[in-house]
């Protein structure tokens, strides 16, 4: 029986939306957190895919075009997932303080500088896609940990927790699509990070590792809230 492939994108996608959903639906008062970072990373998993496409992978999508809405939907689900997974996993909410006039939108230049990064180090440093990644991860997150050393355990804690349900899903989708990552990802010999690991390019489990400590600590970092027992 052939399998067709190009519904696999599509299909993985779906699998991120049911945890999404189902995280969003039981945690009421992390809806607007997830929705907010979501929109970002959508948007993010869209622009970020034109760099990908060079050197990363090129997975097919149900319009045959290059980019797909695909490319918004993971960006989505997993932005979303990842920014409250912590909350979700040690029962915390978040509190947010006050700002005045003159602190408002104070710690907003994390994203310009994630972008800066991620683009100028592809594009004007000529870095492949998947260094270029982790710099701007990386150094965003540092960030973070300097200004905000309480999120410091929030942003390991979702960076595991983050891999560990993106590469369960990975297994979950290599059990329908077994050729899934030969057709797709770009696996020349010679880069460390493109050998695979349980059927996985390394690449792939610190891109989840990587992505979630920036997201998770994102939004109490960006609103300066602050993480609290839920019964507090």
């Amino acid at each position: 029986m052939m399998i067709n492939y190009q519904y696999s994108y599509l299909v993985w996608t779906l699998i991120f939306a049911t945890a999404w959903l189902g995280l969003y639906l039981w945690r009421k008062d992390t809806r607007k957190e997830m929705i907010i970072i979501s929109t970002l990373f959508g948007i993010g998993g869209v622009l970020s895919q034109i760099v990908y496409l060079n050197d990363w992978w090129r997975p097919e999508t149900i319009t045959q075009t290059s980019i797909g809405i695909e490319d918004f939907l993971i960006g989505f689900f997993i932005g979303g997932l990842a920014a409250v997974i912590y909350e979700e996993v040690y029962k915390k909410r978040i509190k947010i303080k006050e700002k005045t006039n003159k602190k408002r939108g104070s710690t907003f230049y994390i994203f310009p500088i994630f972008i800066i990064i991620f683009f100028g180090s592809f594009y004007i440093l000529k870095i492949n896609s998947f260094y270029s990644t982790i710099m701007a991860f990386l150094i965003s997150t540092g960030i973070i940990w300097i200004k905000r050393k309480d999120l410091i355990k929030n942003s390991i804690i979702s960076g595991i927790l983050t891999m560990i349900v993106g590469v369960a899903i990975y297994f979950i989708l290599l059990a329908i699509y077994p050729e899934l990552i030969e057709r797709f990802w770009y696996l020349e010999k010679g880069s460390w990070y493109r050998e695979l690991f349980f059927g996985l390019p390394i690449e792939e489990y610190l891109f989840y590792l990587f992505a979630g400590a920036f997201i998770g600590p994102l939004y109490e970092y960006w609103k300066e809230g602050k993480l609290i027992n839920i019964k507090s």
